[in-house]
């Protein structure tokens, strides 16, 4: 059985997997008469994004006469966006969800997640904005908001507590659930943990960047994947054409381009990190031993490791920042030790 669930091909399209809906947080304003978006009540509730935020003229009178209150035109409402969330699931036993970063899918699981699904119920997500998920129009792209769609993920799934494997900038989300959730999270694993850096390639910092990030993005292109994927392994032989591709896809149209670039330009893990004390479960540590993106020695490496009471750490030796793309018997094995199987009982 094992080693068929190994060689089982690991297919991720729009057409695999499964589907559930949830109700993103905050709220919209919409016209739903003419499908215009309208004002919100709060100023705090408005997109970030000054493309995105409805304006207001203090000198206009109609301005002025409804400030503070969403306009009620053909029944307009404040209302709260829905989202399409794509998954896929196999195994029994204890929930383990599976966190990609930002600009991935659950594809990048496709080597460990038939390894821990013969443990474990494993659960790979599409986040918000990528995969074959809905890409949303006025969600916040926040860390704080990520973090909420895991534990509306988790209430429409009926999970009422799991454990957490989380890769990068995605492992801020997970903290933050712990941070908010403590009483439904299990055990935390971060595979190579922490935000952007200056290590990255420029095409992830131009991205990141509110003066030329639109531009980045335009340009992010399947070369420049290539690109980034082979700078973020050990072994290049690793990255085949069908990787490169599958990486691709779900990011080739300009829509699915705008929501890298907003997650990129709204993560801020600096309130998750002064908080790392008050992380009041197990916590696992994974880094590649060639990783030139978050380097196992780094300063945000030695927090992470230092700040959380209850830390472990596993250095994965011969692979980079995609660790467990390159080397998943390992972190597999890793995880297995870190996350005993919960015995049937008789």
């Amino acid at each position: 059985m094992s080693l068929a669930l190994k060689v089982k091909k690991f297919i991720n399209s729009e057409h695999s997997g499964e589907y559930v809906d949830i109700i993103l947080p905050g709220e919209i304003g919409i016209n739903s008469a003419a499908g215009v978006k309208l004002k919100p009540k709060k100023e705090s509730d408005a997109p970030a994004e000054a493309e995105d935020a409805a304006s207001f003229d203090p000198d206009d009178p109609m301005d002025e006469e409804n400030e503070g209150e969403t306009h009620d035109i053909n029944q307009g409402t404040m209302q709260q966006e829905r989202c399409r969330i794509h998954y896929m699931e196999a195994g029994m036993g204890e929930p383990l969800l599976l966190i990609h970063t930002v600009g991935q899918s659950l594809y990048t699981w496709r080597g460990v997640f038939n390894l821990l699904s013969a443990r474990y119920r494993v659960i790979a997500i599409d986040l918000p904005g990528f995969g074959y998920s809905d890409r949303p129009e006025n969600f916040s792209f926040s860390v704080e908001d990520y973090a909420e769609v895991i534990a509306r993920f988790m209430d429409a799934k009926g999970i009422e507590s799991a454990h957490i494997a989380a890769f990068s900038l995605g492992g801020a989300y997970a903290v933050s659930f712990a941070l908010r959730h403590p009483e439904r999270m299990g055990r935390l694993a971060l595979l190579s943990p922490g935000g952007i850096t200056p290590e990255m390639p420029l095409t992830i910092r131009m991205i990141d960047s509110p003066l030329f990030g639109f531009i980045a993005s335009m340009l992010y292109n399947m070369n420049a994947v290539e690109k980034l994927l082979r700078d973020a392994v050990f072994d290049l032989t690793n990255i085949t054409p069908d990787v490169v591709q599958e990486y691709y896809k779900p990011i080739a149209d300009s829509v699915s381009r705008r929501c890298v670039r907003r997650a990129l330009q709204y993560f801020d893990d600096e309130p998750i990190v002064a908080r790392l004390r008050e992380v009041d479960v197990p916590v696992l540590i994974l880094t590649g031993g060639e990783d030139k993106w978050h380097t196992p020695d780094s300063q945000a490496m030695e927090l992470y490791h230092s700040a959380i009471r209850d830390c472990g750490y596993s250095l994965i030796r011969n692979a980079g920042h995609l660790m467990h793309e390159e080397k998943p018997e390992r972190v597999a094995a890793a995880m297995f030790e870190f996350i005993p199987a919960a015995v049937p009982e008789i």
